[in-house]
Order: C-alpha cells, then sequence, then structure tokens
C-alpha cells in the first residue's frame, strides 16, 4: 500500500513522540520507511503474496499496519478508507479481525494525545525520573483523551497506559507507608504534608487509606 506524503510525515512525528514514552505505555510504533515489512502476516506473505480474500472477518485491503501492543502483539492500524483515517487495535487469535477498539479519531489526534501525556509527565514529574503522577490524575489526563476524541476508546487507553498506571500505584503505595509511619510520630496532616512535599488535600487521602488499611 502505497503511503503519501503527509501520511508519512504524521508517522514519523508519531514515532518520536511515542519513543518518548515507551516507558509508560505498551505500544511500539513502526518505522514508517519500514511499513511494507509491517504488512508481513496481515495483508501479504513472505514472499509478497497477497493474504487478502472476501471471507467474512478477513484482513481488509485498506487497513495499514503502523505498530503493535509489545504486550500482546495485536497490530495498531490506521482504517485508510475511513474518513480521517482513524487509528485502531485489532485482536488477533480471536477468529476474525473484526475484534479491534480505536485509539484515536486520527494520526494526528493520537500524536496529540500522547504529546499531552509527555507533557503531563514533565509538568508533575519535574523532569525526575521519580514517578509523581496519581491514578487519578491519570484517570483524569484519560477522560480529556476520550472528551476531545470521539473515537478513543477508555477501556483501550486505560490498558495501554498500565505501566504508568503501575507506577502510580506503587508509588502511591509508598507515600501511604510514609503518611502512617510520620503521623505516629504525632505529626499534624499539616506537617506532614510539608515534610512529603504533597499537597494538603493529597496527604490527608493517604492518611485515610493509612487508617482504612489499619482497619
Amino acid at each position: 500500500m502505497r503511503v503519501d506524503a503527509e501520511l508519512c510525515e504524521q508517522l514519523k512525528q508519531l514515532k518520536i513522540v511515542s519513543e518518548q514514552i515507551e516507558e509508560w505505555m505498551d505500544i511500539e510504533m513502526s518505522n514508517p520507511e519500514l511499513l511494507e515489512r509491517e504488512q508481513l502476516g496481515f495483508s501479504m506473505d513472505l514472499e509478497g503474496n497477497s493474504l487478502l480474500n472476501d471471507e467474512e472477518g478477513s484482513w481488509q485491503a485498506d487497513w495499514l499496519v503502523i505498530g503493535h501492543i509489545k504486550l500482546t502483539g495485536d497490530p495498531i492500524i490506521i482504517e485508510t478508507a475511513e474518513p480521517g483515517q482513524p487509528v485502531a487495535v485489532l485482536m488477533h487469535d480471536m477468529g476474525d479481525w473484526n475484534v479491534g477498539r480505536y485509539l484515536a479519531g486520527s494520526v494526528l489526534h493520537f500524536q496529540i494525545a500522547i504529546q499531552q501525556f509527555i507533557e503531563l509527565i514533565d509538568q508533575k514529574n519535574d523532569n525526575q525520573s521519580t514517578w509523581k503522577i496519581t491514578c487519578m490524575e491519570l484517570e483524569q489526563f484519560i477522560a480529556g483523551i476520550v472528551s476531545a476524541d470521539e473515537y478513543a476508546d477508555k477501556d483501550l487507553w486505560e490498558s495501554q497506559l498500565d505501566p504508568a498506571f503501575q507506577a502510580a500505584l506503587g508509588m502511591e503505595t509508598d507515600l501511604i507507608k510514609q503518611v502512617s509511619e510520620i503521623s505516629k510520630c504525632g505529626m499534624t496532616i499539616k506537617e506532614i504534608a510539608g515534610k512529603l512535599k504533597l499537597p494538603l488535600k493529597e496527604a490527608y487521602g493517604y492518611l485515610k487509606k493509612a487508617k482504612e488499611l489499619q482497619g
């Protein structure tokens, strides 16, 4: 399948931004210059012969593989014949290729969403390696993506951001332990928040969770 210059440039930019969040998002985008290789096993075989047919649930001629899900290997595609050329993830080993969900309404929408995620990381983590984004903030980020793009599937975004959610859970678990230990020393919630450099409301939330865990 021939890719026009505009789409090729968009895919190059998508590849660049996606590499910046590869630790926190379960996707790997392909090199636009090697897209023909990415179609192997989907629209054509190793000899370049077409695998397309008219059977229900078979691979469609207008689907272009542009990446894959790292955990499952599920292909990330562009539906090139659809208005806007939406980006979807198809599930393999399901008996046919009609099972899938959308990531974005277009490559540009997908790129913008990833750039916003990068901005969130930079803003909250202060360019440090320590993760500081909470699960609630990740959920709010996804809600914003879904609200701005009618194609974006909430559950799919949550699953693809699982590495980030795991980092957030680890951070929150650690903070709950710290708040619990410090509170035993008789410090006020304001003092705890100051010591851990947390917003007062956030520190109170961790203290509440600590007490709930203690029964």
